[in-house]
């Protein structure tokens, strides 16, 4: 019953992790298109900073209930499937993408949005780093699926 409760968390953690980066990508940054620069940047900072929090939290958890799971199954680095250690580094991966979009990257951005009004070489890149984290997200799932399935 235990194992079943941390998969369970796990999965709800994932699902707000990755729900969150498609949101951000697919239907928020779209639907702001119309607001003015400063609108827009003002509002993404906000919401930045109320995602970044739950994010952290939701990366905590699945850290947290990920290597519960390993412990669970007597993970062996000797027996582990391919699967397993591809999911791992695309999880350590999108673990340090994450650190340096909202520690270093993504603060910076902020700063220079407020600062000047056209668009900055940087903002670019924070922008693409995020949908180059959400594309490792999805690889991790994909790579779960594999490890559940037991390839």
């Amino acid at each position: 019953m235990f194992a079943m409760l941390i998969i369970w968390i796990h999965i709800l953690a994932a699902m707000f992790w990755i729900g969150g980066m498609l949101f951000f990508s697919l239907v928020l940054i779209p639907s702001m298109s119309g607001l003015s620069s400063p609108e827009r940047n003002g509002f993404m900072s906000r919401i930045g900073a109320h995602y970044r929090r739950a994010s952290w939290i939701s990366l905590s958890i699945l850290l947290i209930t990920g290597l519960t799971r390993l412990y669970q199954l007597g993970f062996s680095p000797l027996t582990a499937g391919n699967w397993i250690w591809a999911k791992l580094a695309l999880v350590l991966l999108m673990f340090m993408l994450t650190l340096l979009h909202d520690l270093v990257l993504g603060p910076k951005s902020i700063q220079i949005s407020r600062s000047t009004t056209g668009p900055h070489p940087l903002q670019q890149t924070v922008r693409w780093m995020a949908r180059l984290n959400l594309v490792v997200g999805l690889f991790v799932v994909l790579a779960a699926v594999y490890v559940a399935r037991g390839y």
